[in-house]
């Protein structure tokens, strides 16, 4: 087995048969590109290639931020997260002073 650089995580991808000299390292790094590894197991009958790379990062989803409005002592955090859930999807609401007056704001996924 070869040696991984210590990442977050990363993932594999059988590629096909071994072939002679350096084949598995050079169809990995065509596909995966620098900081790849490809690696002929040969324990197996018919040697495979394995391709080992950095996992892709997902993209983080963009946060958009609203306001519904004043908070109160009737209507604190809470109060002020439920207005927000029903009006954005998947939207969280806090109140916020720090603008002057109490307001509350909401983050929702644009």
């Amino acid at each position: 087995m070869i040696e991984m650089p210590k990442v977050e995580a990363y993932c594999s991808e059988g590629i096909g048969l071994c072939g002679k000299g350096n084949e598995c390292e050079q169809r990995c790094y065509a596909s995966h590109g620098p900081g790849s590894k490809g690696s002929c197991d040969y324990n197996i009958k018919p040697p495979l290639c394995t391709c080992y790379y950095d996992c892709p990062t997902p993209p983080k989803p963009k946060v958009c931020i609203g306001g519904l409005g004043l908070c109160s002592n009737a209507c604190s955090n809470q109060c002020c997260s439920n207005r927000c859930a029903a009006k954005f999807s998947q939207g969280r609401g806090y109140c916020d002073n720090s603008a002057g007056p109490w307001l509350c704001q909401c983050q929702y996924p644009c």
